[in-house]
């Protein structure tokens, strides 16, 4: 029989069932499936017609109501026996980026500086500059750094950093070939080298989230709409079918908070799912791997010397996800006459923190080392957050980034506790002390606390305190305000041994072009300080101009940054580039206002171009033209490109957009009568047809200066001549134009 079939009240179409000799319904095993349940254990299917079927009473507790008049039959079935849906929390990631096209930029940072006045009548000058040049294209990005010095110092050029660098976003892997920073961990010290370097690289997937992330399950009797909070906030609201299901990835910051599951169904009752939760992003997710391996030369005297590599090292470290609330680590360096093995794991525990301990173990010429690690941290939204680390080491302990007889500190400690009382500010205490072997101790504590005076304004109180013998000590009341979003002023009262005072007024620079200023004044330390600043940008660079006088010491100082980028053909000036940059093509238009993620960012020239210089990589980056700055004639194929560019790299965005130029024209027959509606216009040369409106007026698009046109009515045709001016009217009228030889 056929019936109109609902399941737990909704509707999944018709369906024939079969009649046992019993009486009893069954369905089709393949309709059992198109409506998401599962066939309980154990019940096995009746072929009837040559098709297996499922009593409809094999699933336990199910209700079955038919109305024969209407042929409809209502099932209700348990929950348990759908299949579960399966939902995400958080959202997809951008698309995949764009190799980028063949390319290069140099960015420059050039300081001058000139101090007069000192008791002696000398003056002291100084330039520095800071040179960033390299070329891209899908094959990786190779760049080197220089640094400039002349003037007061004896002139130099330095190379910084140069390298070869492969970025793998589809695998998450970044392969170096030149200078590069080493991992750390847990125990591990960072160390400049020059070598190879091959690792994980979560930066190419910046929306990855690699820390673990809570998830919600439940069970819906009815289909139902569910509303996922997080800390109070509404982050999703979801339809779901009737059956179980798992929300997984639920977007949370780090540290401890609660995620609240409201459920309501078609007859409006409600379920309530609260779960608890902590997140850190020391964590890894289970079964995520984050590993690098490191060899190469140990690179000494950075910024002093350009080729000064020492000591051959070679590093592994392998961090994994063993379990949702514990990671895992192993780290590995060798040099030729010492080795440093270690281990460490992190472990979240529900709703109270993180432990961290970690141990290695070292062998040398001197002897074998050992160090030991534990740390514990808290991080609440309100109430007390804090953390505890501390590390020790044996005497003869050594590892990378040690010069070579370079004891290890005998301990390391540091704390923190944090604070909120909500309106009544937030308050902040540190504490960092180091027991070393060949350099007196070193113990600070400090102090912090905030206050909101009001939607822009604050007033913070910081101190702090050396326990090292030198007594040295400073506390400081700072209130700041907000004068509008550019602009914000400052006083501040600090003391370390005598009271000084500053106020002092600032303006930042816009996105784009414009300008910005500051202006300082202090005392009565240093004979009265004062300062003034104007900063100047454009499309192509930013200047700032300082000045500065105190203790009856003149000083000056210049700088002027920007970059000069080489991307499809073309040389472009440009204000400081960043992790990546855009040049915007616009064939044809200039002077119009480019957006990027809806604010300003630059205007075309006169060719079309304009260069976006910070983009972020391997994101989403939402550019659009300001089409009401477009003429009306225009055809806009895009007004918007989602740009995904690779780090340090170009991408090109060319927006379909063209100059269309139209006319509104009135064709007339011989007898002066309009050309009969339905008539066809085209261009010579075109494929598109433009009909023929009342009154013989057509508006035909994809004109030139001069054109020639043909209007086709009952298989009969006649061509004539349309001239427009180049600076002419937008959409002119034309006509009457006489279409010779076709007849009504």
């Amino acid at each position: 029989m056929l019936f109109d079939v609902e399941v737990n009240r909704e509707s999944v179409g018709a369906a024939r069932l079969a009649t046992l000799a019993d009486g009893r319904f069954a369905a089709r095993r393949a309709d059992l499936v198109a409506w998401r349940l599962r066939i309980p254990e154990g019940v096995e299917p009746v072929v009837f017609a040559g098709e297996p079927h499922v009593p409809l009473d094999a699933f336990p507790g199910v209700k079955i109501a038919i109305d024969e008049a209407l042929q409809r039959l209502s099932i209700e079935i348990p929950a348990a026996y759908f299949e579960a849906t399966q939902l995400q929390a958080t959202p997809q990631g951008p698309p995949a980026p764009a190799r980028p096209p063949p390319g290069g930029f140099l960015n420059y940072d050039l300081y001058y500086s000139r101090a007069t006045g000192d008791p002696l009548g000398s003056s002291t000058r100084s330039f520095t500059g800071l040179l960033d040049v390299g070329a891209f294209s899908r094959f990786g990005v190779v760049s080197s750094g220089l640094l400039v010095r002349g003037f007061g110092i004896e002139p130099s050029t330095i190379r910084l950093d140069s390298n070869w660098t492969l970025d793998l976003p589809e695998r998450t892997r970044t392969l170096t070939v030149g200078d590069a920073i080493g991992t750390s961990g847990i125990w591990g010290r960072p160390l400049r080298f020059g070598g190879v370097r091959y690792g994980t690289n979560f930066a190419t997937n910046p929306t990855f989230v690699t820390f673990p992330l809570p998830g919600v399950r439940g069970e819906a009797v009815l289909p139902s709409v569910t509303d996922l909070y997080v800390d109070g906030v509404l982050r999703q609201s979801t339809p779901l079918p009737a059956g179980p299901f798992s929300i997984s990835n639920v977007p949370v910051i780090t540290g401890r908070g609660e995620v609240r599951l409201v459920t309501r169904d078609l007859l409006g009752r409600e379920q309530v799912i609260t779960l608890p939760y902590y997140a850190s992003s020391q964590l890894l997710r289970e079964g995520l791997v984050d590993e690098a391996i490191e060899f190469g030369w140990v690179r000494n005297n950075y910024g002093l010397s350009s080729n000064d590599y020492g000591r051959f090292v070679s590093t592994y470290q392998h961090r994994r996800g063993l379990t949702d609330r514990l990671t895992g680590e192993v780290r590995l360096e060798a040099l030729a006459d010492q080795q440093t093995a270690g281990a460490g794991a992190i472990v979240s525990l529900p709703e109270l923190g993180v432990v961290t301990a970690a141990g290695a173990l070292s062998r040398s010429p001197l002897g074998a080392g050992q160090l030991a690690y534990v740390g514990f941290e808290r991080q609440v939204r309100t109430g007390l957050s804090f953390g505890v680390r501390s590390q020790w080491t044996s005497p003869v302990f050594t590892q990378m980034g040690l010069q070579p007889g370079q004891p290890a500190p005998q301990m390391q400690m540091s704390g923190n506790v944090g604070m909120s009382f909500g309106r009544a500010g937030s308050l902040g205490l540190g504490y960092v002390r180091q027991d070393n072997r060949d350099r007196p101790d070193a113990e600070i504590g400090s102090l912090s606390y905030s206050l909101g005076l009001g939607p822009a304004t604050a007033l913070v109180l910081s101190a702090f305190k050396a326990f090292d013998g030198t007594g040295s000590s400073a506390v400081s009341l700072t209130l700041i305000s907000a004068l509008d979003g550019a602009t914000s002023a400052s006083a501040t009262l600090t003391s370390p041994n005598e009271p000084r005072a500053q106020v002092q007024l600032q303006r930042n620079l816009p996105e784009g072009t414009g300008a910005g200023y500051r202006l300082l004044a202090a005392g009565p330390g240093d004979a009265g300080r004062v300062e003034g600043g104007v900063a100047l940008q454009n499309d192509t660079a930013t200047l700032l101009l300082e000045a500065a006088r105190a203790s009856g010491i003149d000083a000056y100082r210049a700088n002027l940054s920007g970059s000069v980028a080489v991307l499809d053909g073309r040389v472009f000036p440009s204000r400081r580039l960043g992790d990546s940059f855009g040049v915007v093509h616009v064939p044809g238009f200039r002077d119009v206002e480019v957006l990027v993620n809806n604010q300003p960012a630059a205007r075309t020239d006169a060719d079309g171009y304009a260069v976006l210089p910070r983009l972020l990589p391997y994101q989403s980056n939402q550019v659009r033209l300001e089409i009401g700055e477009l003429p009306m004639d225009t055809a806009i194929g895009t007004a918007e490109i989602d740009a995904v560019p690779y780090a340090r790299s170009g991408t090109v965005l060319r927006f379909p957009v063209k100059r269309s130029l139209g006319a509104l024209i009135r064709l007339v027959l011989d007898d002066g009568t309009p050309l009969p509606s339905g008539a066809q216009v085209q261009v010579v040369g075109q494929d598109e047809a433009f009909p023929v409106a009342a009154r013989g007026e057509v508006f035909v698009n994809g004109l030139s200066e001069s054109n020639r046109l043909v209007a086709q009515w009952r298989g009969q045709t006649c061509e004539f001549r349309v001239n427009l001016e180049k600076d002419g009217p937008v959409q002119p009228r034309i006509g009457p134009i006489t279409c010779s030889g076709v007849d009504k």
